[in-house]
């Protein structure tokens, strides 16, 4: 795992951690692995760098790069096991997991009924930004977020739909929509 993080400056809200994650492996050669999960990653490294820019937010969030995912979610259970800070201090998780592909579909949020709060957070995440998602309350067993939800950390995974390439070697950088993860990161850093 590969981790940074960024103080909160609000002294009242020191003690809340948000987590924003994505898995950096993939399934080996020739899987370039483009949207499963480059762009998961590359959409965390840009919320890292625009949350920097524009001075401290007011929790403390940890940028967490995964490793493991596709070998049973290593990295974030040893994540869990070894936090950077209390797991009792973390009031949430955001996975960004295959979000290459939004296209003029809905972001689907998965895991929204993790905490009562999810719904309300994204559907104004969704009416701030014009971006349209689809909330489900359920949770994919497939991705990073699990390993919180597993020790009771609200978490969410954002997604934006499986191509005929996931898993496959033409899951490539071709085939990302550029504009779609402009979209992702502007809905996950309204959230």
């Amino acid at each position: 795992n590969v981790l940074a993080m960024i103080q909160g400056r609000d002294p009242a809200r020191e003690d809340d951690v948000i987590v924003v994650g994505a898995h950096y492996d993939h399934l080996g050669e020739p899987h370039p692995g483009a949207d499963d999960n480059a762009s998961g990653v590359a959409v965390m490294l840009e919320l890292a760098k625009a949350l920097k820019a524009s001075g401290s937010p007011s929790r403390t969030l940890i940028f967490a790069a995964f490793s493991a995912e596709e070998a049973g979610l290593k990295g974030s259970a040893y994540y869990v096991d070894h936090p950077r800070l209390p797991l009792n201090q973390i009031i949430g998780v955001i996975n960004l997991d295959t979000v290459g592909r939004l296209g003029a579909d809905k972001i689907s949020v998965l895991g929204t009924g993790t905490a009562s709060e999810w719904q309300h957070i994204f559907r104004g995440a969704g009416f701030v930004t014009g971006v349209e998602s689809r909330l489900i309350p359920e949770s994919m067993q497939s991705s990073d977020q699990m390993s919180f939800i597993r020790r009771n950390v609200p978490a969410i995974q954002l997604f934006t739909t499986v191509g005929v390439d996931y898993h496959r070697p033409t899951d490539t950088a071709d085939k990302i929509d550029a504009a779609g993860l402009v979209k992702v990161a502007a809905f996950a850093r309204e959230g």
